[in-house]
């Protein structure tokens, strides 16, 4: 018997998934928004019918925290108004289907059958999916995403294609995956696409005979072959030169290829793991990466979120950087004052975990024998841009809240007379920034990330204030 958790403001989708339900033999778990349904669903759900507009918010944006409650459901998302854009970006993060209204009960009926045919005879379980996952930190739905995709890829022989921007650790993501692969004994050849020189890249990959061109004064044995019985790992494929991809497709598909000035073949028995930053999908539609190329990398891929998209793995990740560094450099132990972190909250760490650790190791040196880092010790461009911003925000809250302020109307204030008793300055900001902390409240129907977003104070800010006004 499996639990179906329902989250739809149609009473007659909730009524249909119902009678589905029994007729199957299947416990039932009705929500009208998404918060009831991310209450009930902390009771464990296989599957998650997901509406996508809610009262409360967008059923999309909502996706992976559904697929992360207890049970770990895969998650079907149920519209009314469809469309490609919204299709592609479920289904890219993780959704099982994407069904469009008017239902019928046969169509969920069908949908559910699929769903736990697929999960009874899923195979490894649940515990068998553990890695080993060294130094990457984090627990936010995208991370658990990325490192599910990984222990799936640690389980078999497939290419892997890991996608983030620059700074997110994807090489991280690489060696995590070799070392959990059955190949961890084995070389792992890393390959730079972005520095390999244009006119030698052949010769790099494929290694070279004597003499097979000009400088050749010996052979040499290429990457491909050093990576034989082990993994290769190309950085920034999507660098690869378009004149190269074919041979390399060639030597992917048959693990076998020439070098340089060779007659015969060679076989190598390497794995590969591929990783870009780029958008590989458009340029394969314009030409730039071929096409079938991208096909077979696209074994597994491995999506790695930005660190804007996880920010409450900041305290964590910054504090293993400073701890890390200190004891490299035989420094002595460093703490982060509350106003770093909330600078590091705030900052949008364009360079993401890379910027992020350099701009702490920075901040140790400048700190010296000294054991606690200040906002002083971080780098001045980022001291910067967090001044910049909460400046811009503040002007920003400023026109829409001030007309409705407590005792604001054109310099004397709403409702206050000449003779009427003016509060005291600290008095009027407590009682004005209670009423922009209801109403921020209220536009964000609750969610906190929604309403410190609006806010642009961290979350941590978000809850001090809900706090203080007993929200």
């Amino acid at each position: 018997m499996a639990r179906i958790l329902v989250v739809d403001d149609e009473a007659l989708m909730r009524t249909m998934v119902a009678v589905v339900c029994k007729r199957m033999g299947h416990d039932v778990l009705a929500a009208s928004t998404l918060r009831e349904g991310l209450s009930l669903g902390r009771q464990g759900a296989d599957v998650v019918l997901l509406d996508v507009w809610l009262p409360d918010g967008n059923g999309l944006e909502f996706q992976r925290e559904f697929a992360q409650l207890p049970g770990v459901p895969d998650v079907v998302i149920v519209t009314g108004r469809g469309d490609g854009d919204a299709a592609e970006a479920a289904l890219r993060s993780g959704a099982w289907e994407f069904l469009t209204k008017p239902l019928q009960i046969r169509d969920i009926e069908q949908s559910l059958r699929h769903i736990l045919a697929f999960r009874q005879g899923r195979t490894p379980g649940p515990e068998a999916l553990q890695v080993d996952s060294g130094h990457i930190l984090g627990s936010s739905p995208g991370m658990s995403q990325a490192l599910k995709h990984l222990a799936q890829a640690a389980q078999s022989e497939v290419n892997v294609l890991i996608l983030g921007e620059t700074g997110v650790g994807k090489e991280l993501f690489a060696r995590a995956l070799f070392r959990n692969s059955s190949r961890a004994a084995q070389p792992f050849v890393t390959v730079d696409c972005a520095s390999l020189p244009e006119t030698l890249v052949e010769s790099h990959l494929f290694g070279h005979s004597r003499g097979a061109f000009t400088g050749a004064e010996r052979a040499r044995e290429g990457l491909l072959l050093a990576a034989h019985k082990g993994t290769l790992f190309l950085d920034e494929v999507g660098d690869l030169p378009l004149a190269m991809q074919g041979a390399f497709l060639r030597a992917l598909e048959l693990r076998r290829f020439r070098p340089v000035g060779e007659v015969q073949e060679v076989d190598s028995n390497f794995r590969l793991v591929a990783a870009t930053n780029r958008d590989l999908e458009t340029m394969a539609r314009t030409g730039q990466f071929r096409g079938d190329l991208l096909y077979r990398l696209q074994g597994i891929t491995i999506v790695v979120p930005p660190l804007r998209e996880r920010r409450d793995e900041i305290p964590a990740l910054a504090r293993q950087a400073v701890t890390g560094f200190c004891l490299r450099n035989d420094l002595p132990e460093k703490a982060l004052a509350e106003p770093v972190l909330d600078m590091l909250l705030e900052y949008p760490w364009p360079g993401n975990v890379r910027e992020l650790i350099h701009a702490l190791e920075r901040a140790c040196l400048a700190a010296g024998q000294g054991d606690l880092i200040l906002p002083q010790h971080l780098p001045t461009q980022m001291r910067v841009a967090v001044a910049r911003r909460r400046v811009d925000n503040g002007r920003a809250q400023e026109a829409p809240v001030r007309d409705e302020m407590p005792g604001y109307n054109s310099g004397l204030g709403a409702g206050l007379t000449e003779k009427a008793e003016l509060p005291s300055l600290r008095a009027w900001k407590a009682q004005a920034e209670e009423e922009y902390v209801r109403r921020v409240m209220a536009v964000s129907a609750g969610d906190v990330r929604r309403a410190a977003s609006m806010a642009g104070i961290s979350r941590g800010h978000w809850y001090e204030l809900i706090k203080k006004y007993r929200l």
